[in-house]
């Protein structure tokens, strides 16, 4: 009998072991993913404007840290900023390749079937685009006139849904956006509402 008990509870420890060695190694696994979602935003300290809509797409790479909640998740995005004037259809359009590079905190929810998360950390944004649109038709370069770098930070929260990834992010700028013969401070601002899958 007690033959019988040692080899049951060897069994169920080396069960338990092999489970355990799975989950650590599905843990240092990367996760690759995609998202989109709308970006709604705005160019601080400049005068008569306001909010505008673009998109935000790209990829992420989410690193687990193994018996942690936390990850570290790099982006590859394009990102839309800019900001419309508030007296008529002008805008400004600003368009960047924006790489952030994410700290992620989980918390696991007993039976639930989502997994609630926040997330930070710095970005930094290659400007591709930069114009001026009178609402008319007409567009004038804004290339000379605008920095080619952008750095900032991004904090949000979001949820996970199996492979589905929901998250809402601010991303406020912490360089100036323009030249510095033209700059009175303004930088770049927007909120984000995504959506992702990850593999």
């Amino acid at each position: 009998m007690k033959k019988i008990i040692k080899r049951s509870l060897l069994m169920s420890g080396l069960v338990l072991a092999l489970l355990f060695a799975n989950r650590a190694e599905a843990q240092l696994l990367p996760e690759f993913g995609i998202k989109g979602g709308l970006n709604l935003s705005t160019i601080s300290n400049l005068d008569g404007s306001e909010s505008k809509a673009g998109i935000l797409a790209g990829a992420f790479v989410k690193l687990n840290v193994p018996a942690s909640p936390v990850a570290i998740q790099p982006e590859l995005l394009f990102v839309q900023y800019g900001a419309n004037d508030e007296s008529s259809d002008a805008k400004i359009i600003l368009n960047y390749i924006q790489v952030p590079v994410l700290l992620s905190f989980g918390f696991d929810v007993p039976a639930a079937p989502v997994a609630p998360n926040v997330f930070f950390g710095p970005y930094v944004g290659f400007n591709t685009k930069a114009e001026n649109d009178d609402g008319d038709g007409n567009t004038a370069d804004l290339d000379d006139f605008i920095n080619g770098t952008d750095f900032g930070v991004v904090v949000g929260a979001g949820l996970d849904v199996s492979k589905f990834r929901i998250g809402l992010r601010y991303t406020a700028g912490l360089s100036n956006i323009f030249e510095d013969d033209f700059e009175d401070g303004e930088k770049n601002g927007g909120i984000a509402l995504t959506v992702g899958v990850g593999f």
